[in-house]
């Protein structure tokens, strides 16, 4: 039987040693966890999301250059330009693909793709030199652009940048007033521009300059068709973004959507017709773009 003052000290002292037991085992738990998120991380391709789901994980970098049918032409996309790729039939967002991959052909339809591009040299995320230089400027000053293109089932139709601006500038928004239109009497860089009308009575500041509002730019062609949309933030921050869609009709029947900073828009003309002309490189048969087959 134990003295008095040493059995007290061992009932004291016991439920500490369990606890630094238990710490001991959570740490070491935690460390293992955290070597395995940086085993993943540094075994993983640069930016790629150790998390995310393995058909969007896969699709990510392509291994090699990617062939496909691209609203009606047959193309061969390098890799360093073929991100996320999605082809008819790819399974969507958190569904498992069913039997084997298929193979790919100029035939296989694609659906959409992205990819990073340095203006004005357009060059790509080619070599980790070229991926260093992406990384190495700040929001503000990037020369990158990000590029997506929409075709197959998620293409909207020829005439879509009609629409969306009859939709969006041209039609009054009794909800959203910051969205509710007005077309400013001068140009800018060439374009139509359509600002927020308007007072906001709680504030007293104008609707132009509310934290959701975004200017409108239009650039229609002889016809008096648009053939560019550009939707630039007026938020207050160092580098409001700019998306910017344009049509890659008669060549191809596809979309495509550009994001930049809101300081490259005097250069929106160079930047599209050099996003185009990179696309329509990507057709097998030639280097000149013809028609696509209806």
């Amino acid at each position: 039987m134990l003295p008095i003052k040493q059995k007290h000290m061992s009932q004291a002292t016991k439920p500490r040693w369990k606890k630094r037991v238990l710490w001991l085992l959570l740490g070491t738990l935690g460390l293992t966890c955290l070597l395995v998120i940086w085993w993943r991380t540094a075994s993983a391709p640069a930016s790629t999301n150790p998390f995310e789901p393995p058909e969007m994980a896969a699709s990510r970098y392509a291994p090699r250059d990617v062939m496909g049918d691209l609203g009606g032409v047959p193309v061969t996309i390098p890799r360093h330009f073929a991100n996320y790729v999605e082809y008819e039939g790819d399974p969507s967002w958190g569904e498992k693909r069913q039997g084997s991959k298929p193979e790919r052909t100029h035939q296989s339809k694609l659906v959409s793709f992205g990819y990073y591009t340095r203006f004005p040299d357009m060059a790509g995320e080619s070599s980790a030199e070229l991926i260093k230089d992406k990384r190495s400027y700040s929001s503000s000053k990037t020369p990158w652009i990000s590029v997506g293109i929409n075709t197959g089932k998620d293409y909207p139709g020829d005439g879509f940048l009609d629409r969306w601006t009859h939709a969006t500038a041209e039609t009054p928004n009794v909800i959203l007033k910051y969205e509710n239109y007005e077309k400013l009497p001068v140009k800018e860089h060439g374009l139509t521009v359509y600002a927020a009308a308007g007072i906001d009575p709680k504030t007293g500041k104008p609707y132009r300059v509310d934290t959701n509002a975004e200017d409108v730019f239009v650039s229609r062609d002889k016809s008096g068709r648009v053939d560019a949309h550009i939707q630039c933030s007026n938020r207050n921050v160092p580098a409001p973004p700019c998306t910017h869609d344009f049509s890659l009709e008669p060549y191809m029947h596809a979309k495509v959507y550009l994001s930049y900073r809101r300081s490259q828009l005097a250069n929106w003309r160079e930047i599209q017709e050099a996003v185009r002309q990179q696309i329509l490189d990507f057709k097998v048969e030639s280097k000149t773009a013809e028609p696509a087959k209806p």
